[in-house]
């Protein structure tokens, strides 16, 4: 079986107050690109991942833990990661491959497991991996990003993704984050199509290269905003002439910039779109 894994842009983001769990309210709205990873899934007799990047924290590894844990019923299958989307980058590389082995693992074996059933697991995993399980690739996120509002679909748009060549911790662009001002994703549900992120100063911060990067973005007049806790920044354009502009424009000040489109419907019929270097 094969499973396409999409990133994501947070086309908003603001940054609320610190909760007694130790993370940050937040508020944002999530919207899935055709930029993504792939996963083959293979039967074996026991559970093994094959990823070239993989880490301790692999989130792969930590899903089908998880649905073993939580069914009792362990899996025989392997798992290769074909990766694509850079890790640290805040597209939501692993959270996405963590959702599409939650998702193959129960057509395996629980096909019967509610979709509530399969979000609560995806939430023990991170933040970001409800998303992933949701009913919309465009979705208004809220609490620390497991309370999602399906948005209804727009029109595809254009978007070109540039990295820097560095990631960044998560954790350490929050803590140096300060409590915004609000607003932001009010103007991208009332049809912005992208708005400030509140976590982008502190981004800008902490990775010089992401500061070159968007100067020079700036410059070249194609200017990017920041996903997630980055380091990878964005630009949204409606039609494919001024999207190849944007990309000229950022492609020699990136180590990696990728020309892909923002999808309507989630891809789970097992196909094999991909952005385009």
């Amino acid at each position: 079986m094969r499973f396409f894994a999409p990133a994501k842009l947070n086309l908003s983001l603001d940054l609320g107050a610190l909760r007694a769990d130790g993370y940050h309210e937040i508020r944002t709205v999530m919207q899935a690109v055709s930029l993504g990873d792939r996963l083959f899934v293979m039967p074996e007799g026991k559970f093994t991942v094959e990823n070239p990047l993989i880490r301790e924290d692999d989130l792969v590894r930590r899903a089908g833990e998880l649905f073993a844990q939580a069914t009792g019923r362990k899996a025989g299958v392997r798992i290769r990661v074909q990766k694509r989307i850079p890790i640290g980058a805040g597209l939501g590389g692993g959270s996405s491959d963590a959702a599409c082995t939650l998702r193959a693992l129960r057509g395996l074996l629980r096909p019967d497991m509610p979709d509530a059933e399969l979000l609560a697991l995806g939430a023990q995993l991170g933040s970001d991996v409800p998303f992933f399980l949701g009913p919309s690739p465009l979705a208004l996120a809220e609490g620390r990003g497991e309370i999602l509002t399906p948005l209804s679909a727009r029109e595809p748009l254009w978007a070109v993704i540039a990295w820097p060549g560095e990631g960044l911790s998560t954790a350490a662009v929050y803590r140096d984050s300060a409590h915004g001002t609000g607003g932001a994703t009010e103007q991208v549900l009332f049809g912005a199509a992208c708005a400030r992120n509140d976590l982008e100063a502190a981004a800008v911060r902490l990775s010089p290269a992401l500061q070159t990067l968007l100067r020079a973005a700036q410059a070249g007049g194609a200017p990017l905003q920041v996903t997630g806790s980055g380091s990878a920044a964005f630009a949204l354009y409606k039609d494919a002439a001024a999207a190849g502009a944007g990309l000229h424009a950022v492609r020699f000040a990136a180590q990696r910039a990728v020309l892909c489109t923002t999808i309507t419907a989630w891809p789970w019929q097992r196909i094999a779109a991909h952005g385009n270097e």
